[in-house]
């Protein structure tokens, strides 16, 4: 079994790699080809999903359990954090990319304040 505390460093550890990578398209990284750049993507947010799936499992919510408020706003953030990255790969205006990196960027912060407080 994987212990809690395995289950916050990946979910952390991805959070920071994610971010990262988003600095990366805003800059226009060219050094990783944007197929397989795309694919680290996924499998990044992925990996921050099955992180936070597994710190809920490990807090003794389970399956078929309502899920508290906050839970439900972090997936939202989720969602709203890879519509971002998406977005961010698809536009070719710098400006535009600014815009949604901010939007990510903002989404984490309230994924995390929601987290730390647990907004009931």
């Amino acid at each position: 079994m994987i212990s809690y505390e395995t289950y916050k460093i990946l979910h952390i550890f991805m959070i920071m790699m994610t971010l990262s990578a988003t600095g990366a398209v805003i800059a226009e990284g060219r050094w990783m080809p944007r197929t397989s750049f795309k694919a680290v993507i996924g499998i990044l947010s992925f990996l921050i999903l099955v992180g936070g799936m597994g710190l809920l499992a490990r807090l003794g919510f389970k399956h078929g359990e309502g899920f508290p408020t906050w839970v439900y706003i972090k997936i939202v953030m989720w969602i709203i954090l890879n519509v971002s990255l998406v977005i961010l790969f698809r536009s070719q205006q710098k400006n535009t990319k600014i815009l949604f990196a901010w939007i990510a960027f903002a989404s984490v912060f309230v994924a995390v304040y929601t987290a730390v407080t647990k907004l009931q």
